[in-house]
């Protein structure tokens, strides 16, 4: 534990709970969990690798309760707050709805059909993705699906037509539009007390690995739908970094880092890659979205999708960071920096896996001379 507190000070990603300002929530700013969450306690549980992302889901679901009180979706009317940032590297082209809802008498979810990107996501406290609701669809989820608890964290992403008004209105009339019936209501309490510390050490460490090393990051074996296809590391690094993820068949994650140092620090840089295999039919989408080394948003023009993108004459793709204003599909970017690219609805599951390792062979992000 020693080296990798020195190995995270010297990379400037060192615990921060002692120093962490307590919003109210068990959750700092940053991520932190902290000694206030009625999931952790100073005398908690240690976290390790093998409790890590259950720990790392405590600390939702606790938040959340706290936040809304439990059994009933909470929507972000107005998108995501840049200053109250709650969830690490959050997609800001949908707009989100969270809910901690009792599942242990059984859960039904229905949500109505629509012609704009819709779904619900269904997590239970290992994060194993029980279900994902699209629309026109109903999943009901039994207790004996459960892979441990009773709870489960209810995670909707909503498409916004259009940027004014109306488009606002329809938006949080779609978002209202989901029934959700339970035969128990009971509120969310963690089973285990975990120590904060520990977590907020190993997660940063897990960052710090999965930043000098990328190729240890594989969303595919990390968003799983069964516990029996739990793989380390790429499971603790999925859930932990990227928390609330997709399973592949639903969504692909690519993670996207500068290939040289001019690059790595806000130097004009640049990539070009090819349009994906998406259900676009389907309302599938790709978006591109740059963070912060923690994985928070730091600037204003962070993000870019298939819908706002202007593609080159083949037909392909160029991303600028950093490059200005005039340059084609410019991003700013802060030193340190690094992106994701999300694939919604791909055609394949093999195909977009083979896509996205792929990419960074074929489409690296290179300094722009």
């Amino acid at each position: 534990m020693k080296k990798s507190l020195l190995l995270l000070a010297a990379l400037g990603l060192a615990p921060s709970l002692a120093l962490a300002k307590d919003p109210g929530t068990g959750v700092a700013p940053n991520g932190d969990a902290l000694v206030s969450s009625p999931a952790f306690a100073a005398d908690g549980v240690p976290v390790d690798m093998f409790n890590v992302v259950r720990a790392e889901t405590a600390k939702y679901l606790a938040e959340e309760t706290i936040v809304s009180g439990g059994n009933v979706l909470r929507h972000e009317r107005n998108g995501i707050d840049l200053d109250n940032q709650t969830v690490v590297r959050s997609n800001f082209d949908l707009y989100y709805s969270y809910g901690v809802f009792d599942a242990s008498a059984g859960l039904k979810i229905t949500l109505p059909d629509h012609d704009l990107y819709q779904s619900i996501e269904i997590i239970d406290e290992n994060h194993i993705i029980l279900g994902v609701v699209y629309p026109g669809q109903t999943v009901e989820i039994s207790p004996d699906k459960l892979s441990f608890g009773e709870h489960v964290y209810v995670f909707m992403r909503t498409q916004r037509r259009t940027g004014d008004a109306k488009g606002l209105e329809e938006l949080a009339k779609r978002q209202d539009a989901p029934v959700i019936e339970q035969g128990s209501a009971k509120p969310y309490v963690s089973e285990v007390k975990y120590e904060p510390n520990s977590l907020n050490a190993l997660r940063a460490d897990l960052l710090a690995r999965s930043v000098k090393n990328p190729e240890i990051a594989h969303p595919e074996l990390g968003f799983v739908t069964d516990v029996w296809d739990i793989t380390f590391p790429a499971y603790q690094i999925a859930d932990v970094l990227g928390w609330g993820g997709l399973p592949t068949s639903a969504a692909h994650y690519i993670s996207l880092q500068p290939s040289d140092d001019a690059a790595a620090q806000g130097g004009c840089s640049s990539m070009t890659f090819a349009k994906p295999d998406l259900q676009y039919d389907r309302n599938g989408y790709w978006s591109v979205t740059v963070y912060n080394r923690e994985g928070w948003v730091k600037t204003k023009n962070f993000k870019i999708n298939s819908l706002t993108a202007k593609p080159n004459s083949d037909g392909s793709y160029t991303i600028h960071f950093n490059c200005g204003a005039d340059a084609l599909n410019n991003l700013d970017v802060v030193p340190g920096w690094n992106g994701l690219m999300r694939n919604y609805l791909p055609v394949s599951t093999d195909g977009i896996v083979a896509y996205g390792k792929a990419l960074a062979a074929e489409s690296p992000i290179k300094t722009v001379k």
